[in-house]
């Protein structure tokens, strides 16, 4: 594909240059910013080679390319003349209608939640599924005599991707900072002070806390932590409008910084730090209790569902709880429970892969397939599941029974990586390859055999009319 073409066509259809905001990308979306979205010829759009279907959903025009996204997206600043946008300040102005009326103020209220979440945790969902597999990898190792936990070699990687999740609040410091418009270099250093040694020490020390004006703190454990440097990044971007104000500029770039990391340490540290730390501790004994109550009931149901939340988008406000999950717990139910789900959904896919005949469906199919297995479902939801209904049904309904099998067995995902490429994630990083991971392959193999047979009997067959060509 000349993604030159490509992006040129697709800035002429969502209304040219200058109805263009600004763009950033997920996994397989492009991101758009309209300035006005009635001008965009969705129906055209969706004709184009390359795109695989139009979400308009959390104030953004999204465009869903697939895997091939981090290309079109080159090509697509490139055209527009932006060298470096994923650095650059998103300011989305609300639309006369959003700044009107509480339903508006919620509807941009959660949009504009979804994007701090989506922002915020896209550039680092690759690096901590990949410290997820090497743990588990070494695990694996470890189980079958191949390495000693004992051995530098077993240290020293153990370390590179333990490193990865200890330093978690300065990387999401960072990328949370240049979502929300605020310094990410200052959000990032406030991320180093809440897990410097200092303050590990005192955390884990038999008097957890310190006292200032006879007041006693408690100090909390911060190493591998996500919402309390979320919520400084956001306080940050308040604080730096009030600095700007107040410090001349002429000492501006000098005295600015280390005062709001001043005044941002303290607060997170004393006060936010830990009500948002028992807040995410309480979250994560949630959803445990939840799902050890009736895990049976939670795996089906969430199963079922979390298709439905992904061609919406409404699934990332779920990802950073599950990160939340794998830290405070060291394992994660739900994230088993999406791993298990994507073996349906490809299961599905390979199915209409092999039957179809059609050309453009089958090189879709197997695409889809291949993707689905290394965790990225919206090539084969949005490509297939959404237009072939029975294909959606039957998936989630070997989803319900993946899900419901997956909660009996509780099964429990270590990383964050899932599916296929997420094997090594099953393995218990303590005690290595045990009945987690044999759970991890009967319930996997079987939701993908159970999808891909009901698929290929009942669920598809070229004489169908997808959605599209019903319309």
């Amino acid at each position: 594909m000349a993604y030159e073409t490509f992006a040129t066509d697709l800035i002429e259809k969502v209304g040219g240059k200058g109805n263009i905001n600004n763009v950033i990308h997920c996994i397989t979306r492009l991101r758009f910013y309209l300035n006005d979205e009635s001008k965009a010829d969705t129906k055209e759009i969706e004709k184009m080679t390359g795109v695989i279907s139009v979400v308009k959903a959390q104030g953004q025009y999204q465009v869903v390319v697939g895997n091939k996204v981090g290309d079109m997206y080159q090509a697509v600043t490139a055209e527009l003349g932006l060298n470096n946008t994923s650095s650059k300040k998103i300011v989305v102005e609300p639309t006369k209608e959003s700044s009107e009326g509480f339903g508006h103020k919620l509807q941009h209220g959660i949009n504009e939640f979804i994007g701090i979440i989506t922002g915020s945790m896209i550039p680092v969902i690759g690096i901590l599924a990949g410290a997820g597999i090497v743990k588990g990898l070494l695990a694996a190792f470890v189980t079958f005599g191949w390495m000693t936990d004992a051995s530098q070699m077993y240290m020293l990687v153990n370390t590179i991707a333990d490193g990865i999740f200890h330093f978690l609040p300065v990387i999401l410091g960072f990328t949370a900072a240049q979502k929300l418009n605020s310094n990410p270099i200052v959000i990032a250093v406030v991320g180093g002070i809440l897990i410097h040694p200092a303050i590990v020490e005192i955390a884990s020390g038999k008097t957890p806390y310190v006292s200032l004006l006879g007041i006693h703190f408690p100090v909390m454990n911060y190493v591998a932590s996500v919402f309390p440097i979320l919520v400084a990044a956001w306080m940050g971007r308040y604080i730096e409008k009030a600095l700007k104000k107040m410090i001349p500029s002429v000492v501006s770039s000098i005295v600015s910084p280390i005062v709001e990391i001043l005044i941002l340490s303290f607060l997170v540290l004393l006060i936010v730090g830990p009500v948002i730390t028992f807040i995410s501790d309480g979250l994560a004994a949630g959803i445990t209790g939840i799902f050890d109550f009736n895990a049976i009931i939670g795996g089906a149901v969430y199963c079922a569902l979390f298709p439905i939340l992904v061609v919406f988008g409404m699934h990332w406000p779920l990802i950073p709880i599950i990160v939340n999950d794998l830290t405070v717990n060291g394992y994660s139910m739900m994230n088993a429970f999406s791993s298990v789900l994507m073996m349906g959904i490809a299961g599905a896919a390979f199915a209409v892969a092999i039957k179809t005949k059609k050309k453009n469906l089958k090189q879709l199919g197997f695409a889809a397939t291949i993707s689905q297995i290394c965790g990225v479902g919206e090539p084969a939801i949005y490509g297939i599941l959404l237009k072939y209904k029975r294909v959606f049904y039957i998936v989630t309904f070997a989803n319900i029974i993946g899900g419901a099998l997956a909660g009996a067995l509780h099964l429990v995902n270590f990383g964050f990586a899932g599916a296929v490429v997420g094997f090594a994630s099953f393995i218990n990083p303590k005690t290595g390859i045990d009945s987690n991971f044999y759970s991890y392959l009967v319930t996997h193999i079987g939701t993908f055999v159970l999808s891909f047979g009901l698929t290929w009997l009942f669920g598809y067959n070229d004489q169908m009319k997808s959605t599209d060509e019903e319309v």
